[in-house]
Order: structure tokens, then C-alpha cells, then sequence
């Protein structure tokens, strides 16, 4: 409990609740106060020029903080509050405003007054329960609208991209029999996955639709263990920077195949861009001259400089990483692939999965 007392004089004068007397052996008495206006500090005897009487007793919180804004704003509430109850004279302003002669708001200071929680010896403490109730209700009302707006973007998002798998053969919508409908109302579809959808399905890749569509278009027939590797790897690399011009690749199937794969990759862009779901990335050229040699059977140090003359500067550690993702695309369409491309994937394998990238692999 702090005693209310009344500062006669200074900047400070006013009502103000005794945080602590100050009190000590050596120096005068500064007492710790609390005023209406939210200030918290340390008086001095200049301050009373007649002695003091405590007026009321306020109940102060126990580890009161005064250097707390949120804390020094509820007690200062409460002094005013007691100011009222305790009949101690009007709050001294600078200038009187109208609301203090509205006669609405005079009935509802008396009506706040008359209501039973009024007279509740911890009132302020339930009143600044109820607002902190209040502020975590208003939090959580704004964080679940954020989440319907986001589950309902993911759900758009997810709607428009089984539409492409369906426009493109991977999904096919169920057909019910009108005899099953209950009450005549026909069930929401609910597509099938189709033969294609489920190789798919099993292709793990930043790019699996395109890898799928390139499988389906048959560009990746007729092509040799390196010239498929050289071929996939336009499907994994992504370069760190963008070069000032396209890398070059090596002529004839590998670069008509190339070829195949943009048209594919073109058709695809136009389907995601009319269902409105994000455009599958651009083939990148980077690795392709590094993934060739290396499959043909050339040495580290001719690949690195091939790339280099190719236009696309490789460390040791960056080739092996990105042989790495090769392999393993090569190995999914190993698995997922018809023959003869599923052979020649599974050869390519074993032509990248050698040397260096081999022990890191093994590692």
C-alpha cells in the first residue's frame, strides 16, 4: 500500500502516490511519487514547503516497476479513481475542457460509479486483466483471419494446379455414376491420377513437370550416356550468376534435343501461365559441355576447362556438387522411363558416378 498525498507546490504539484519514502540517515527524505499525469520520481524538500498529511491508502502492486510506462499508466489510473472516491478535490488542469460540463458524459461517470464492480477492492486489477484479455482476443481474431487468407490462397493455388495436371493428362476428373448420388446431388470430384501422373509422382526435382513432359515428348530418344547427361543437366544446374551470353553446347543431338526440350518447356509456360500458377524455370545451358565430357570419359581438369572456354566457370567442388543432382535425376528416369531411354539413364549413371564424384557419392 502507498499513501496518497498531495505535492502543494512545483511542477509537480498535485496528487501523487508514496512509491517509497526515501528515507535515509545522511540526507534529507526523498520520497519516490507517482502523479495523475503518469510521472514517477524522486521529490525534494523544496517541494514541501508545509508538511504533508496522507490522504488515502492506494493498493500498489507487489514489484511495482515505475520505470515501466504500462505499469506507471495503470497506477496513475488508479489514483485518479481514488480521487473520486475519496472526495480529494478536482484534478488541477490548465484549462477547462467541455467534456467536463457534458451532461452525457456526467451520467456515465455516475452510472460507472453506481456499477456493483466499482466497489471491488481489486477492481483495477480485473480491469487491466480484462484489457489484456481483450488485446489477446483482438491478436488472435487478426492472426486466424491471416491464416484463412492464406490457407485460402494455398487452396487456390492448389485447385489451379491440379487444373494444369488435368489440362496436361496427369489428373482426369472421376466419374460418378449418377445411381450412386445420395438425394440426387452429385458428390465434389475428386480426380484420378493417370498412368502418366503416377511417373510423376516419382519424379523428386525442382523441375519434374518438365522432366516428365520431355519423357512424354521423346526428345531424350536416340541419345547416348553422355549426350543424355549432358542433356538432364539443363534440368538440375542453375547458375550463380547470369552470363552475358547463352553457354554454348555440343552440336547435333544434343543440341536438337535442347531444342525439343525449350518447345516442350514453351508449351508448358503457356498452360501455367493461362491457370495462373508459377512458371516452371528456364532451361540453364551452364553444365552441359562439363556433364558431356565428364560422361565421356575425359579428366577432371579438361572438363573444368572446357566449361570455362564453354562460359561457365566451375571450382572442383561446385562440379562434383552439381554431378551429384545429376545422378540423381538420371537414376529417377532410370527408374521411370521406358526403353530403351531407361537403359541408356541407368548407363549414364555409371558414366558421371566415377572418379572424384564417385568418392563423394560413396562418402
Amino acid at each position: 500500500m502507498g499513501d496518497v498525498i498531495r505535492v502543494p507546490s512545483g511542477r509537480r504539484q498535485g496528487l501523487a502516490v508514496v512509491l517509497d519514502p526515501g528515507i535515509t540517515e545522511l540526507t534529507e527524505p526523498r520520497p519516490l511519487v507517482l502523479t495523475e499525469d503518469k510521472w514517477a520520481g524522486r521529490l525534494a524538500a523544496v517541494d514541501f514547503p508545509s508538511p504533508v498529511t496522507a490522504l488515502a491508502r492506494l493498493r500498489v502492486p507487489k514489484n511495482f516497476n515505475h520505470r515501466s510506462p504500462h505499469a506507471r499508466r495503470d497506477l496513475a489510473a488508479t489514483l485518479r479513481t481514488a480521487r473520486m472516491e475519496n472526495d480529494l478535490g478536482a484534478r488541477r488542469t490548465k484549462g477547462r475542457s467541455a467534456a467536463a460540463d457534458d451532461p452525457v458524459l456526467g451520467d456515465l461517470r455516475h452510472a460507472l460509479r453506481a456499477h456493483p464492480v466499482h466497489s471491488l477492492p481489486d477492481r483495477e486489477e480485473k480491469v487491466r486483466a480484462a484489457e489484456r484479455w481483450l488485446r489477446e482476443v483482438r491478436e488472435a481474431e487478426s492472426l486466424r483471419r491471416r491464416m484463412d487468407e492464406r490457407t485460402g490462397s494455398l487452396t487456390r493455388q492448389f485447385d489451379r494446379t491440379c487444373d494444369v495436371l488435368e489440362e496436361l493428362g496427369y489428373l482426369v476428373p472421376e466419374v460418378v455414376p449418377p445411381s450412386v448420388f445420395e438425394d440426387g446431388v452429385p458428390p465434389e470430384e475428386s480426380p484420378v491420377v493417370t498412368d502418366a501422373g503416377r511417373r510423376l509422382s516419382r519424379i523428386w526435382s525442382e523441375t519434374d513437370l518438365l522432366t516428365a513432359e520431355c519423357l512424354r515428348s521423346g526428345v531424350f530418344r536416340g541419345l547416348t550416356p553422355a549426350e543424355l547427361a549432358a542433356c538432364v543437366s539443363t534440368l538440375v544446374f542453375e547458375a550463380r550468376r547470369e552470363s552475358p551470353g547463352q553457354p554454348s553446347v555440343p552440336a547435333g543431338k544434343v543440341a536438337a534435343a535442347i531444342a525439343g526440350m525449350r518447345r516442350v518447356r514453351a508449351r508448358l509456360s503457356d498452360v501455367e501461365a493461362e491457370h495462373q500458377v508459377p512458371l516452371t524455370r528456364d532451361l540453364d545451358l551452364g553444365f552441359v559441355w562439363a556433364a558431356f565430357r565428364w560422361a565421356d570419359g575425359q579428366t577432371l581438369d579438361r572438363v573444368l576447362a572446357g566449361a570455362e572456354q564453354a562460359g561457365t566457370e566451375l571450382s572442383g567442388g561446385d562440379f562434383v556438387r552439381w554431378a551429384r543432382q545429376l545422378i540423381d535425376l538420371l537414376d529417377q528416369l532410370a527408374k521411370v522411363a521406358d526403353e530403351p531411354v531407361a537403359g541408356v539413364a541407368r548407363a549414364a549413371v555409371g558414366r558421371v558416378r566415377r572418379g572424384v564424384v564417385a568418392v563423394a557419392v560413396s562418402g
